[in-house]
């Protein structure tokens, strides 16, 4: 098995592509909490645990997935 490293302007590439895409969720993230609050109306303590309750689901779904992903063979 050949072994190759993976160069830093590749990983810079990818960091940098990663970074953006968390810049734009986050913004999301923070003003779906504004809209949850002021135009549906529920309490900033609901919607706080709404959206704790879904980052641990995709926690623990991520790791199930992992798993999955790392003992399917393919060909």
């Amino acid at each position: 098995m050949i072994e190759e490293r993976i160069k830093l302007k590749e990983k810079l590439g990818y960091a940098l592509g990663d970074t953006a895409s968390n810049i734009a969720w986050r913004t999301l993230t923070t003003f779906l909490l504004v809209f949850y609050t002021d135009v549906f109306g529920i309490s900033a303590a609901a919607a706080g645990v709404l959206l704790l309750v879904t980052r641990l689901s995709d926690g623990i779904s991520d790791v199930v997935m992992g798993i999955i992903a790392d003992r399917t063979q393919t060909s």
